[in-house]
């Protein structure tokens, strides 16, 4: 599919840049270990575990770290900004995506369904959520905007722009989507009480990856994973 006039499919395939794989692995690394930073004042000593006040202050830091250290690479090693480099863009014409991401959000639910009835849901993630319901109104107010628009922002510029891109280089579009998504998604796996919504993940890096593709930028991916995230946010903030 050739570029239009205009348009920024394809246009970023042209453009004299150094960066890769590893500079996608580096941003990652760069906010986990912000994250975990963060995260250390905050552990009970008793239980070793984070309190929710913890798991915000830290998702802040993880994913500013990563828009940052992306930011850092296209300087150093690209044309020298996010949207070029990476297609970030949020057209506000766009916002329909989000119901699309809530639809998204609502169909791997249902695929994940039958595995979340096998899994019975073990101790450790019932505790997770049980810690979110239980948090203060002020914590639920800061986690929700982190949730909601501060990661999927940081996750599709490093997920749907950096690693699609560097993929694209090596391999056909489709398979750099599969590829990309499917990393997407274990990546999440963090947490392995978490495993069954594995084909959630799965689905929301492949439609968005899809989108990525196809527009050349990442307004609709992002959209689409702000809907996501606002159907498991909406459960913690009201619950």
């Amino acid at each position: 599919m050739d570029p239009t006039p205009g348009d920024s499919r394809g246009s970023w395939l042209e453009a004299p840049v150094r960066w890769g794989l590893p500079d996608v692995v580096i941003a990652w690394i760069v906010g986990v270990v912000a994250g975990v930073i963060v995260a250390a004042p905050f552990v009970n000593a008793d239980t070793g575990k984070v309190p929710p006040s913890g798991i915000a202050a830290s998702l802040y830091a993880q994913n500013i770290g990563i828009v940052v250290a992306l930011y850092f690479v296209a300087r150093m090693k690209g044309r020298g900004d996010l949207a070029t480099d990476f297609g970030f863009r949020l057209d506000l014409r766009k916002l329909s995506w989000v119901a699309a991401g809530v639809g998204v959000a609502i169909a791997g639910n249902v695929l994940v369904l039958p595995l979340t009835e096998l899994a019975d849901l073990t101790d450790s993630a019932q505790d997770v959520v049980n810690q979110f319901e239980a948090a203060s109104p002020a914590v639920k107010a800061l986690l929700f905007p982190g949730v909601v628009l501060l990661a999927p922002i940081a996750e599709e510029l490093l997920f749907r722009g950096a690693l699609l891109r560097s993929l694209q280089r090596r391999t056909t579009p489709g398979m750099a989507v599969f590829v990309s998504a499917l990393i997407f998604a274990v990546i999440h796996l963090v947490d392995p009480d978490t495993y069954y919504y594995l084909p959630a993940f799965l689905l929301l890096g492949l439609v968005s990856g899809w989108r990525a593709v196809v527009t050349g930028n990442l307004t609709q991916s992002i959209f689409l994973h702000v809907g996501f995230n606002l159907v498991a946010s909406l459960f913690i903030v009201l619950g």
